[in-house]
């Protein structure tokens, strides 16, 4: 035995609304003897009847007055299943995962997420914080949607488009020899005990290059940037760290920050795999990500 559709509930909801069926027609687009039709339909269907129709009046009987809350129930539990359904396809909502820098966060990525938030509140958010090289292997087995990384010109296989200009810079104990240094190099630094950054950091294969390091030599290595900085503080060592990590300690009187001479360039790029498969609500984040923050191009 067939059921009652919503096209039956509607019917029936739009004419005790109505109060006539040649009302509830001309609301629903259709005409008075298809509506007729479709009441009908619904009354064998339960074998009752559910209106009292006269000339120009309809209203629900007792059977009627029974099954019009749950009608009415019904038609907007349908109403907010099919909305959902087509916010999950337009990316309104759904689940976006983020692997990130954690320099980048509070400059880049929390500014971008509040304005997000904001206008899609229906879409989850995780937000996984990491080194480099994690945040880089998240994207690439699909663990995360969306990197925010440093931009690496030798990782062609991921998709890459650089949304800030960050720099290295010199963390000095606030005693050093170098701390009044304004023209500082990074030759300077070549012959200090060094505080590395730990494996997996781009920060730290960058002073490797660049300085020359191997590993273990004249190094302390520390995963955290706070921890980084009281180890400089209690004067373990120089550093370097890039601008961004930098910035909520700027006023530690511990320490002194210098730019670093020939500047060294660290561009923050938001990471893809163009393998993956993007969902809705992740091609949205990018697209609004870049809106608020691109100042580069995609390599």
């Amino acid at each position: 035995m067939r059921d009652l559709s919503t096209k039956h509930l509607r019917a029936f909801v739009t004419v005790c609304d109505c109060g006539s069926i040649t009302s509830a027609a001309a609301v629903l687009g259709v005409t008075q003897p298809a509506l007729s039709t479709t009441i009908q339909q619904a009354e064998e269907l339960v074998e009752l009847r559910l209106l009292d129709r006269s000339a120009r009046r309809a209203r629900p009987t007792a059977a009627g007055l029974l099954l019009l809350p749950e009608a009415r129930r019904i038609l907007g539990e349908v109403k907010s299943a099919t909305t959902r359904l087509r916010d999950l396809a337009a990316g309104r909502m759904g689940h976006i995962s983020i692997a990130t820098l954690p320099s980048a966060v509070d400059h880049i990525l929390a500014p971008t997420l509040a304005a997000f938030k904001s206008t899609y509140p229906d879409i989850r958010i995780s937000v996984r914080d990491a080194l480099n090289a994690e945040v880089v292997a998240l994207v690439r087995t699909g663990q995360a949607d969306i990197g925010i990384g440093a931009h690496d010109e030798t990782m062609s296989d991921i998709e890459q488009v650089t949304v800030y200009e960050d720099r290295f810079i010199a963390v000095i104990p606030v005693n050093h020899p170098l701390a009044d240094d304004k023209d500082l190099t990074w030759d300077c630094l070549r012959n200090e005990a060094f505080i590395g950054g730990a494996a997996g950091s781009n920060t730290r294969a960058m002073v490797q290059k660049t300085l020359r390091i191997e590993e273990g030599e004249s190094m302390i290595e520390c995963s955290f940037v706070p921890t980084t900085i009281g180890m400089v503080g209690h004067g373990l060592g120089v550093s370097v760290l890039s601008e961004l990590a930098c910035r909520p300690f700027r006023n530690d009187p511990r320490i002194v920050l210098r730019e670093l001479h020939p500047i060294a360039p660290r561009p923050i790029a938001i990471i893809r795999d163009p393998k993956s498969a993007e969902t809705a609500a992740a091609a949205l984040f990018m697209s609004f990500f870049q809106r608020a923050n691109i100042s580069g191009s995609a390599s």
